[in-house]
């Protein structure tokens, strides 16, 4: 089971990296489509951003308003594998629940990085400083089915990486924009 620091340790790594492999392209890279049925860096990038925004509030929010129950308890062992096996693996493809495709939310790498920041800084200030238990806590994912607090947030660090991969696979593209 993974614990608050750990998670925040890992938080931290996953947003440097999330934001590292995007942060300075340029324009015709951050737009760049390898196949029209592939997500541009930019796409993938407000998908990350938009399923960490929803699922930063609903840690910080909606998910505390009732301790979970036995069953709901019972029912999260074993979310941590749940995630690793979902998303650990870049070569399957799952596809995203609609409320999280990209619909051009925002437009400039700017953009997306400070709004991913303010959202995963919110996230990490929580975890240091609510003194919630989030084990307590559960609240159903669409993909994973019920997941603690501490395994969302778990769920934040690997969702982050898988589409780190999917980044970095745009840019090895042999049509990749050289700038």
């Amino acid at each position: 089971m993974i614990d608050p620091a750990n998670l925040v340790a890992l938080l931290r790594d996953s947003a440097a990296s999330f934001l590292d492999s995007f942060r300075g392209t340029t324009e015709p890279q951050f737009r760049f489509k390898p196949a029209p049925d592939r997500w541009s860096i930019a796409e993938t990038a407000e998908h990350v951003i938009v399923a960490e925004t929803g699922s930063s509030k609903l840690i910080r929010g909606k998910l505390l308003r009732e301790i979970a129950t036995a069953d709901q308890l019972a029912a999260a062992i074993g979310g941590e594998d749940r995630v690793d096996q979902r998303l650990a693996e870049r070569g399957k493809a799952f596809p995203a629940p609609d409320f999280v495709l990209p619909t051009g939310r925002w437009q400039t790498v700017r953009e997306m990085v400070e709004v991913f920041e303010e959202s995963r800084g919110a996230t990490i200030d929580f975890l240091l400083t609510s003194g919630v238990d989030l084990t307590k806590h559960v609240a159903p994912h669409p993909a994973l089915g019920p997941l603690n607090g501490l395994q969302w947030g778990y769920f934040l660090v690997r969702h982050a990486e898988r589409h780190v991969g999917q980044i970095e696979a745009v840019k090895d593209d042999p049509n990749f924009p050289d700038a």
